[in-house]
């Protein structure tokens, strides 16, 4: 049997090809001054601080979702208080600015904590060996992370704490990386592994339909190597693939998202479908083999 082609791990994008540049808004001091009576103020002195320069990409969008709301907030308050509003004309137009600006621009700071939060890096980009192995793959609640993630896009029910569990729990597990890249494996070596039984199996003779001593071996060889190991990761891959693939299907289709992070998720779907090819593939020279003999899959 020959050695089995060796696949490079899974080729996350590079940061470079992921980042969005928000557009951004300037608010020199007089502006700052002004805007002292509402929790806005607040808010933007805490961006201006050192440590706020230098935010996660997931704390950067609660802040950016929090200056939103605080703009919406305080536009209100000028526009219903009455009080001095015509003095205050140019500094309400100045914040209904602001706000088409940082509206606009929340897309793009989720686009970021998507594609380049360590956590999601991690769950996107490197596999956990053996994984798939474990009979106890939480499989439904990685997914429902993954679609909270999603719907964090369009700034609904944006709750520090869940975003934070939500990322460390894709962090802890790294499905996404574990199922694409086993997918892979398989896609590569079971052709190999198909094309030698397609002229083995064949050849051997099973004696008026009833096997021999080396179809029955080879067919415990199939059992044990195939049925009991490579059929259950199979059927996790599945699973991941068929409840993740809406979301993916989405990202895929965004305006916002950087065209290499679609890319990258293509190539997983792409994956995929020559995954499932090898595995129907190695099936079917099994099958053949097996009927032929008058055997069952089981030992």
């Amino acid at each position: 049997m020959p050695a089995l082609p060796s696949r490079a791990p899974l080729s996350y994008p590079a940061r470079n090809d992921l980042l969005l540049q928000p557009e951004g808004i300037e608010i020199d001091l007089t502006d700052l001054y002004n805007i002292q009576t509402c929790e806005l103020g607040s808010l933007v002195a805490e961006r201006n601080t050192a440590l706020g320069k230098v935010q996660a990409y997931s704390v950067r969008l609660r802040y950016e979702y929090q200056l939103i709301e605080a703009l919406e907030q305080c536009i209100a308050f000028y526009q219903q208080s009455g009080e001095d509003l015509e003095n205050r004309e140019g500094q309400l137009t100045t914040m209904q600015e602001w706000l088409k600006v940082k509206s606009a621009d929340y897309a793009l700071h989720w686009s970021n904590m998507l594609t380049l939060s360590d956590e999601t890096k991690q769950a996107f980009g490197r596999p956990l060996p053996g994984l798939l192995n474990g009979d106890d793959l939480d499989i439904t609640g990685q997914v429902a992370s993954l679609k909270q993630l999603n719907q964090y896009g369009d700034g609904n029910a944006l709750q520090d704490a869940r975003l934070e569990t939500h990322l460390q729990q894709l962090a802890l597990l790294r499905l996404p990386a574990s199922v694409w890249f086993a997918a892979q494996q398989l896609a590569s070596g079971l052709p190999v592994i198909t094309q030698q039984l397609d002229t083995l199996l064949p050849a051997l003779t099973c004696g008026q339909g009833r096997p021999d001593d080396t179809a029955t071996i080879l067919r415990n060889v199939f059992y044990l190597s195939f049925i009991e190991k490579i059929q259950p990761i199979g059927s996790r891959i599945n699973a991941f693939h068929y409840a993740f693939e809406p979301i993916s299907l989405s990202w895929q289709q965004s305006p916002v998202l950087p065209p290499a992070f679609k890319m990258f998720l293509a190539e997983q779907s792409q994956q995929f479908a020559e995954y499932q090819l090898a595995m129907k593939n190695h099936v079917t020279v099994w099958q053949t083999f097996l009927a032929r003999c008058n055997m069952s899959p089981g030992t």
